[in-house]
Order: structure tokens, then C-alpha cells, then sequence
């Protein structure tokens, strides 16, 4: 593993979830990026469905889902908005080298935590982050 593109890649993801920053030259020299879901950190600086961490009953209404119709991905967060006290503060959607693609944020007051995005450009796999205001952020991956 390149640790230059590790340490890239974490501290995106901890500016990401604190101040919700865009780093626009942010790539990884890699073509598969799946073994960051899985890396040391997972669990502990983000939480995934096999690594959830402290979070472990926390998994079903964190998680991103996928859903798809024909050319457009559906991504939601089975997550209640209690207004301000606890809610999907967005959604960030990654393509298969985890470019930034799409950032929806969402109004507790008026939104529900699903996003969309359309990937006749994008290929292989692409990733969803959710951040909770609680309980962190959450990365899934769906193949296309």
C-alpha cells in the first residue's frame, strides 16, 4: 500500500466528516480501492457494515443503500431526520478511484437522507459516504 495516498485518503475523509471540505485534486495512484474499506481505520475513523466499530447496533439505519434504475443509482440512508438532534447531515458519492463525484447535503427540517446520481460515465464501482451528526461516517460500495 502507498502510504502517501493512505494518509491522503484518511485525512480526506476526517476533513470531510468534520468541515465537509472539498479537495479537488484528491486521487489515489491505484485502480482498485477497495481495500480501504477494510483498512485499519475502518471501524475506528469510519465505520463500514463489517467494520461498524463502537456503532455495531448502529449499522441499519447508517449504511448507505443502492438501489438501480436503468442508468441512475438511488442511494439512502434508513435513517430518521429528528430535525437538528439527529440526522444525515449529507451524502457524498465517490466513482471507483473514490473522486469525488456528487456531495448532496440535506435539511433535517425538510429532507430525506436519498441521493442520485447518474453513472453512465462512471464505471466498475462507486462508493457512498453518509455522515451522521451522531454516529459518524459510513461508506458503502455498490458494483455497477
Amino acid at each position: 500500500m502507498n502510504r502517501r495516498n493512505f494518509i491522503k485518503f484518511t485525512s480526506y475523509l476526517g476533513l470531510s466528516s468534520l468541515g465537509g471540505i472539498y479537495l479537488s485534486n484528491f486521487t489515489l495512484a491505484d485502480d482498485n480501492y477497495s481495500f480501504l474499506l477494510s483498512s485499519e481505520l475502518a471501524g475506528k475513523v469510519f465505520y463500514t457494515e463489517k467494520y461498524p466499530g463502537r456503532w455495531s447496533k448502529k449499522i441499519k439505519g447508517h449504511i448507505p443503500t443502492f438501489e438501480r434504475k436503468n442508468n441512475i443509482i438511488e442511494i439512502s440512508t434508513g435513517h430518521e431526520m429528528n430535525g437538528y438532534e439527529h440526522y444525515i447531515i449529507k451524502h457524498m458519492i465517490f466513482d471507483n478511484k473514490f473522486n469525488l463525484k456528487n456531495e448532496i447535503m440535506f435539511d433535517p427540517m425538510n429532507d430525506s437522507p436519498i441521493s442520485k446520481i447518474e453513472i453512465s460515465n462512471l464505471k466498475d464501482k462507486i462508493y457512498a459516504l453518509s455522515l451522521c451528526n451522531k454516529h459518524d461516517a459510513w461508506i458503502s460500495s455498490f458494483d455497477i
